[in-house]
């Protein structure tokens, strides 16, 4: 080998031992920016995860209190659906009774509601049908006090109760009459006995 042969060949090692420190510095270059964005990305992925969460958790409480209030609404539609059931199962066990029984009921609607003077009570048909015999004269004889009334042979439109007519006034007591005018009442008192929570 000449002295032009070992002088590549010193050229050549030397090339490849500085191309060996580069390549070596530029792996480990390579490798910390490769190690850095790894943690870059863990952080952004975090970052993202931690945000979602955080999201989710404010859908999962806004659900929950969907959820809470639909069952509040339910659950009030319910008890309102059962108090209606009571009082309309209340109402026709009333006006199913035993003859005896309902003109029991009857008879102190209107020891109740009477006035002085003279009145006329007026039944539906079914109720003048089934009338006991001296009704009237036993209703008067309770009244006194210059109280009197006298049984209309007209049927009235009614579904149960009387209407007790004056001169001038005209009491409807009938039973839908009645209920209408105290449901309010009748209804806070139902709930009061049935529910006794006051959350809704």
């Amino acid at each position: 080998m000449n002295g032009l042969d070992n002088i590549i060949a010193k050229i050549n090692k030397d090339c490849e031992a500085e191309c060996e420190v580069i390549l070596g510095k530029a792996k480990d270059e390579a490798g910390a920016i490769l190690e850095k964005a790894r943690n870059e990305a863990d952080l952004i992925r975090k970052g993202i995860l931690d945000a979602a969460l955080r999201e989710n958790e404010k859908e999962i409480e806004l659900l929950n209190s969907r959820i809470e209030l639909e069952s509040k609404k339910n659950l009030l539609a319910l008890k309102i659906e059962l108090v209606n059931g009571i009082i309309e199962t209340a109402l026709n066990k009333i006006k199913n009774l035993p003859d005896e029984e309902y003109f029991k009921v009857i008879k102190s609607l209107i020891l109740r509601h009477a006035q002085k003077g003279s009145g006329t009570l007026c039944f539906s048909k079914k109720d003048l049908n089934r009338l006991p015999s001296g009704f009237e004269q036993d209703v008067n004889k309770a009244l006194g006090n210059g109280s009197s009334v006298k049984i209309s042979e007209e049927p009235a439109r009614i579904d149960g109760g009387f209407l007790l007519v004056y001169d001038d006034i005209d009491q409807n007591c009938s039973f839908e009459a009645l209920l209408s005018s105290s449901v309010d009442e009748i209804k806070d008192r139902l709930f009061e006995m049935l529910f006794k929570r006051t959350d809704i």
